[in-house]
């Protein structure tokens, strides 16, 4: 072969070569744009979707079961889990009535009367509130009210107390009603349960 011809062989190979790396180049780049991060403003529309999907505690999942008309708390702390569960129900659409014994500022509690009722009607719930101990509170709830359907208990039952309150709580159960019990951070049906002979509402 000619010395000119094998030249231009070699130089057209050497251009077809330099052609394909620029093409695969290209195409390298534009995969690595299509996997590569996302975009700031797609990022925050997910972040945006996920906030938007409201939290549902626990109890509030285990209350939306066993959809109450009627709701005692005994003892509510510091509010937030009873603005929590309250604003959730709400929220889901259930109608709720929403009673809580609490001494509040009474017994030193982290929370007034005050407090408490501002927080939940600022959530749009009209709580009805027995600011009393607990055996008073319940007799008082008897004589107005008569049943709930869910009895929440944050606090172990004071020893002293234990025959009076279980009287009461038998008392105010209907054929419906679950009590509650806070045991380390978990909502377990009251230990021992209640008689058996509870009145029908």
């Amino acid at each position: 072969m000619p010395l000119r011809k094998l030249w231009n062989s070699l130089r057209r190979q050497s251009v077809k070569t330099a052609e394909h790396a620029v093409r695969d180049s290209h195409v390298e780049h534009d995969i690595v744009k299509l996997e590569g991060a996302q975009s700031p403003s797609l990022v925050q529309q997910k972040l945006n979707r996920k906030a938007a999907k409201p939290r549902v505690s626990e109890l509030c999942a285990t209350l939306q079961k066993l959809a109450p008309e009627t709701i005692l708390e005994i003892g509510v702390g510091n509010g937030k889990q009873s603005e929590e569960f309250l604003t959730g129900l709400k929220d889901a659409g259930s109608s709720i009535r929403y009673f809580a014994i609490d001494q509040f500022e009474l017994a030193d509690g982290p929370l007034s009367l005050r407090e408490f009722h501002q927080m939940l009607r600022n959530a749009g719930i009209r709580p009805q509130i027995f600011p009393e101990p607990v055996v008073s509170g319940l007799t008082r709830f008897l004589h107005t009210i008569g049943s709930a359907d869910v009895v929440l208990l944050t606090e172990p039952i004071p020893s002293d107390e234990e025959k009076q309150i279980r009287s009461l709580l038998q008392r105010i159960s209907n054929n419906r009603t679950r009590i509650l019990s806070l045991n380390n951070e978990k909502w377990t049906p009251l230990s021992g349960g209640l008689h058996s002979n509870r009145r029908a509402a």
